[in-house]
């Protein structure tokens, strides 16, 4: 009996200088890495961002080339990222000595002053209130002036169903957006742009204005503005003083049937242009445009097939040809 508790004892004693120093080998080696160059962060990278510096979001997170790369809680710099009133959606991705800060931002479409307070608007319809060091973000953004909280938030909802077209590209174009009633709808938008023309639009026509640079080489003269229609899929260029109502209505009218005469005569120099040009050409040539020319090719501003050799659009789904008229700034159905 004594002999097997001496046995077990010295089996015991064993087995626990084994753990013991398993544990001490596992502490040292933690230890070691732990104070080694090879625990820390070799390469920081932020990508996804836009309105905020890679230092902004690095001082955020509480990171930098000393921090243990596996050693620290990634939560900890994502929830940390996301408390950026402009940031959606933090990912950190750790591979080798690189840390990849990822981050998703909200799109801001445009910001208010309520209560001397700034608020951004994103395209969800959320608004979020500006704090004085974040006040330099604004600049990315268009001034709302004058709408309710019901106007904010369809506005928002024309952003988020058009995000490809109301891109942040777009959005940095324009420098304000304010209510504007006509004699015809009373629910319009005016944008003043950036190089200080105006747009005139609906909330359904809104998604058009992504067209708006294509436009600039159209837009000649002073104080001209442009008018988007939906229903029609066409841009018009018109005299800014007939929506402003500056000048007298007599020398609107005047100026008006002036530029009236002007379509006409253009219109009508078109026309002997096109019969001229048929007049030339055999009758078998006014069949389907479609196999006449091998060059058709998707035209990325209107979404139509567009033809140089021919100079026509055409639309797939309705199977109709237009042509561009530099006049009115919109499409002429070809027969």
């Amino acid at each position: 009996m004594v002999k097997k508790t001496k046995r077990f004892q010295f089996q015991f004693g064993l087995k626990a200088c084994y753990v013991l120093s398993a544990i001490i080998f596992l502490l040292s080696s933690f230890l070691v890495y732990f104070f080694s160059n090879d625990s820390k962060v070799k390469v920081i990278a932020c990508t996804g961002n836009y309105y905020y510096s890679d230092q902004e979001i690095l001082r955020t997170a509480h990171v930098d080339t000393q921090t243990r790369l596996w050693l620290t809680p990634m939560f900890m710099v994502s929830d940390a990222v996301e408390t950026l009133p402009l940031i959606d959606s933090v990912q950190i991705h750790r591979s080798g000595g690189k840390l990849e800060i990822d981050v998703q931002e909200k799109t801001v479409i445009g910001y208010y002053v309520q209560d001397d307070s700034n608020y951004v608007l994103t395209s969800k319809g959320e608004s979020i209130k500006i704090n004085e060091e974040d006040l330099m973000q604004i600049v990315h953004f268009p001034l709302l002036s004058g709408f309710d909280e019901k106007q904010l938030k369809n506005i928002a909802r024309q952003f988020q169903e058009h995000k490809k077209e109301l891109s942040r590209d777009v959005i940095e174009k324009m420098a304000e957006i304010i209510p504007y009633e006509s004699s015809y709808d009373k629910n319009m938008l005016q944008i003043t742009m950036q190089d200080g023309n105006k747009v005139y639009t609906t909330l359904e026509s809104l998604y058009m204005i992504t067209n708006y640079s294509s436009m600039l080489n159209q837009l000649e003269g002073k104080n001209v503005c442009l008018v988007l229609d939906k229903d029609n899929s066409a841009i018009e260029k018109i005299n800014c003083d007939q929506l402003s109502g500056n000048k007298p209505k007599e020398e609107t009218e005047k100026e008006s049937e002036e530029e009236q005469e002007k379509q006409d005569t253009s219109q009508k120099e078109d026309t002997e242009e096109t019969t001229s040009q048929q007049e030339e050409q055999p009758e078998t040539e006014t069949g389907n445009y479609i196999d006449k020319a091998s060059d058709w090719q998707t035209d990325p501003n209107f979404g139509l097939q567009y033809s140089a050799s021919l100079n026509l659009y055409y639309d797939p789904g309705t199977g109709t040809y237009y042509q561009w008229n530099d006049t009115t700034l919109s499409f002429d159905v070809v027969n």
